[in-house]
């Protein structure tokens, strides 16, 4: 028999991933400012089919504290954006931030870019530090941060450097600039 601990550990595993995927479709109901390449590249129907990582849990619990974490720091980030991506849309929104991308030098524009994570996994070890016991679900919680913090560290310097190698390709017609508007992904 299941405890019930992981019974509720899944349903708010499954809530994170749910209120993940909900806040990019708010903020990127095309996808087009996603940062995750394989929702990018395999659509909704992978999107919603990540929902289901919420019953890991019941494989092990633990990983599906760290999973939660993760998760809704994702959403928060995503919720963030969603204003201005409701407010402009999201051709607009992916030109604006190719354009301050571009503007940018890049070593303050890759500094700026990883502070989050830096603070995030400060935090994150700070947990560890107080529940350094894998039998504490703190330390779960500490890991989930570190993992989110993580993701931002690499996956937002991969955009800041595709972002800008695309601007330097040639378009069609080799006289003309590249284009002020192609899509940046985001979230």
């Amino acid at each position: 028999m299941v405890d019930t601990h992981v019974h509720v550990i899944a349903g708010i595993t499954v809530c994170s991933r749910i209120a993940d995927v909900w806040t990019t479709f708010q903020a990127t109901p095309t996808l087009k400012l996603e940062a995750n390449p394989l929702a990018r590249r395999f659509g909704w129907r992978f999107a919603v089919l990540s929902i289901l990582v919420g019953l890991l849990p019941y494989a092990w619990p633990p990983l599906g504290v760290i999973i939660l974490t993760a998760s809704f720091m994702v959403a928060a980030s995503n919720a963030s954006k969603m204003v201005m991506a409701k407010a402009l849309g999201e051709e607009e929104l992916a030109a604006l931030n190719r354009r301050v991308i571009l503007a940018t030098p890049p070593w303050p524009g890759l500094l700026f870019l990883v502070t989050p994570s830096i603070f995030v996994g400060a935090l994150g070890g700070v947990i560890l530090f107080f529940y350094p016991d894998a039998t504490e679900w703190g330390y779960y919680i500490g890991l989930g941060m570190l993992a989110y913090a993580s993701a931002i560290l690499i996956w937002y310097p991969v955009r800041y450097f595709r972002v800008r190698a695309e601007a330097k390709k040639p378009t069609n017609n080799a006289t003309e600039k590249p284009r002020a508007n192609a899509s940046v992904p985001q979230l």
